[in-house]
């Protein structure tokens, strides 16, 4: 049996009308120019995928394409035609299968692998990176939504000193915490930045009635710190930026998005399982230090009351519902 086909010399563009011929074990191509042999164990089948042509191709870089492939690749059986392949391209149920693996794998990298990398980098950053980071960070929250502190400096000073009393019965911190007093429209808020610097709104420090109240708001931003909550969330963005900037071959802007994702992830908060975690470092410290975690409760209460949260529906807030927040504090006891 033969096969009617395009036959091109070894390195070269000239395309030449020939016929092909199985015959014990050898390949045959003839043309106007001559007759070639092969063994059949020395060609290379290209997969037959889809309605594209099967491609022969010789030792000496010889290649043939048949005008009719299907029969080549049946002749030529399944162990030279890529079986595995066609059949799967010839299967839409399959086809369905390979992507929704696809899928999976990519739903598991970024919801499993990237953030398990990102916890695997952290302690390979360089301080200066931290350092500048929160700096930089602080400038734009000053220059775009915080204002100036209206405390009085005695207030401050006494904040300020309870504060280092705090810290000072606290385990070794990855940063030296140092406090910022700052207005943010009325909210009651304390944020903690990569470099250590915690910001505490003027609204925080009016909510709380005694120094307890205060650090234990104060001791669930530091737990942010002994995690590094915010370096890890920053290396993760970095990834998953970098990561469908690969995928895509789109990375316009990939740099100022880097840049800004200081800002969107303080102010978006941080993942519901870091926002626990500093919960429960808070609540460890209050109660080795007050004896019970009270105060705690007592300013997630009115904090839900002072910033509306208390009926947030938790599903659509990176931070568990302050109800459940209250109840895991109760629990404890």
């Amino acid at each position: 049996m033969s096969w009617r086909g395009i036959y091109h010399p070894p390195h070269s563009a000239t395309k030449l009308d020939a016929e092909l011929t199985l015959a014990d074990r050898h390949v045959y191509i003839t043309t106007e120019q001559g007759e070639h042999a092969w063994p059949l164990a020395d060609m290379d089948v290209s997969v037959p995928v889809g309605n594209l042509p099967l491609v022969l191709t010789f030792p000496d870089g010889q290649t043939f394409i048949p005008d009719e492939s299907q029969s080549l690749a049946t002749a030529l059986g399944p162990s030279r035609r890529g079986k595995w392949l066609h059949w799967l391209e010839q299967h839409k149920l399959a086809i369905l299968a390979s992507l929704l693996v696809v899928v999976l794998l990519v739903v598991l990298l970024f919801s499993h692998g990237l953030p398990a990398l990102s916890r695997s980098l952290v302690p390979w950053v360089p301080d200066e990176v931290s350092r500048q980071i929160g700096q930089q960070t602080q400038e734009t929250l000053d220059e775009h939504m915080l204002a100036p502190t209206e405390l009085s400096q005695a207030t401050q000073v006494q904040v300020q000193q309870q504060f280092d009393a705090l810290v000072g019965q606290l385990p070794t911190l990855p940063v030296e915490p140092r406090l910022e007093f700052r207005q943010w429209e009325g909210t009651a808020n304390a944020l903690a930045l990569s470099d250590g610097t915690i910001i505490v709104t003027d609204a925080l420090v009016a909510l709380a009635d005694t120094p307890a109240q205060l650090n234990s708001i104060l001791l669930h931003e530091v737990g942010h710190l002994a995690y590094q909550h915010s370096l890890k969330s920053l290396v993760r963005a970095a990834l998953i930026s970098t990561t469908v900037a690969l995928l895509t071959g789109e990375s316009t802007g990939l740099a100022d998005n880097l840049l800004g994702g200081g800002v969107f992830l303080l102010t978006q908060g941080y993942s519901r399982d870091d926002e626990r975690e500093a919960d429960a470092y808070a609540q460890q410290h209050m109660t080795a230090i007050y004896g019970n975690a009270n105060a705690m409760k007592v300013m997630f209460e009115r904090l839900g009351e002072a910033n509306n949260t208390g009926k947030q529906l938790e599903w659509l807030s990176t931070h568990p519902g302050m109800k459940a927040r209250i109840e895991a504090i109760e629990n404890a006891r």
